[in-house]
């Protein structure tokens, strides 16, 4: 089943590739216009309209895209009862939202006025949803996910999310794949995995065989049942233990606290993040001493361990998460090579480090740094 996406303006491509992934259906093709293209959208609709048996619209058009889809249709926009409803029960008095092409079926949107529809012919579904993010993804989870899942045939699926390699990922799967019936798909965002794994036998035996092999298989890889993102797994396990969390960093710049603080409530938990980027600042706030930077170096194993270990002592945290490395273009004036970098974590059990060689530019390297250092806080959490 080929599937395309057409949005506008600055909507989160890398997002919802991620969202249908993880969903079971792959998006083969993407394309974003301005918002006021709409020429651009007409021959984008019609060239979809040929290849893809679905087409999903995220509409952030400036012009109405409703109307024009209805044109394309050979239908006319009314008012979808079921969607005036829907906007009546929430106290809305502007109903402009609930108009769809006469021979469309509503996706109801939950927590606004658009709502979108889908449009069945032959050999041809469009999906039309809003735009703004919190109720495009409620939607796709909610209804458009499992309505394409079922429209593809497939019996069964679950999905896992992982930190590490995407070839080392692949090997693993078809070790597994051997021995059971399934179809998957892995994709990969700088070290953040997500693999989706699909069977079209009925036979649960088998079903529940394969997904224990496949968990068996992934295990030291895998933080996460669902598709739930790094950050939102860190701040699940946070809330759910009552635990707290301070981080220390270098090459990173910052990044790791602020992915951990992209999510509400958290501070109750997180306590502090310090970008100690010098070494002066390694030795002055983080108390790493001069003789490890001098005789090992800044980016070591020894001073991204005494960087966490610095951390934990005067914030006492429960958990604790440091990191140094070279994220490049150019090297440090030592042997270390680019991409070397070191993830120290740990808590009241002991501090754990972590080596890395990163490939990629400097934003790719630091991106791989940011989630490794994510995904063993998530580990640390779990091993209290």
């Amino acid at each position: 089943m080929k599937t395309a996406l057409l949005a506008f303006g600055d909507f989160d491509v890398k997002k919802a590739r991620a969202c249908f992934t993880g969903g079971g259906v792959d998006l083969n093709t993407v394309q974003v216009l301005s918002p006021s293209d709409d020429i651009g959208f007409k021959r984008g609709y019609e060239v979809f309209r040929d290849m893809a048996d679905v087409l999903i619209i995220a509409d952030g058009a400036d012009f109405d895209l409703k109307e024009t889809v209805a044109e394309f249709a050979g239908s006319m926009l009314i008012e979808n009862e079921n969607a005036r409803a829907a906007l009546e029960s929430r106290g809305c008095t502007d109903f402009s939202g609930a108009l769809m092409p006469a021979e469309a079926t509503l996706i109801p949107n939950e927590y606004g006025a658009y709502q979108g529809f889908t449009l069945d012919e032959r050999d041809f579904t469009l999906i039309v949803m809003p735009s703004y993010e919190p109720e495009f993804f409620h939607a796709c989870d909610k209804y458009v996910l499992p309505y394409l899942t079922a429209k593809s045939g497939v019996a069964k699926s679950f999905v896992l999310k992982c930190f590490g390699i995407k070839r080392e990922t692949e090997t693993l799967l078809d070790n597994v794949k051997a021995s059971h019936a399934f179809t998957y798909t892995v994709s990969e965002n700088h070290g953040d995995i997500t693999v989706s794994v699909f069977f079209d036998t009925a036979d649960e035996a088998e079903i529940r065989a394969a997904k224990r092999d496949v968990a068996l298989a992934l295990k030291d890889m895998c933080y996460a049942d669902g598709n739930a993102s790094l950050p939102e797994t860190l701040f699940t396990l946070l809330k759910l233990s009552g635990k707290t969390i301070s981080v220390a960093e270098s090459f990173t710049g910052g990044r790791v606290a602020a992915e951990i603080v992209k999510n509400a409530g958290v501070s109750a938990y997180f306590c502090e993040g310090i970008v100690a980027y010098s070494g002066e600042s390694k030795k002055n706030r983080l108390s790493v001493p001069e003789r490890i930077i001098s005789e090992d170096g800044a980016v070591s194993a020894k001073t991204a361990y005494r960087m966490a270990a610095g951390l934990y002592k005067t914030a006492n945290p429960d958990i604790v998460v440091a990191t140094t490395g070279i994220a490049g273009p150019d090297g440090d004036g030592t042997n270390t090579p680019v991409g070397r970098c070191f993830i120290a974590a740990g808590g009241k059990n002991g501090i754990h480090t972590y080596k890395f060689d990163f490939s990629g530019d400097r934003e790719e390297i630091t991106l791989k740094g940011v989630n490794a250092a994510l995904f063993f806080a998530v580990k640390t959490i779990k091993n209290l």
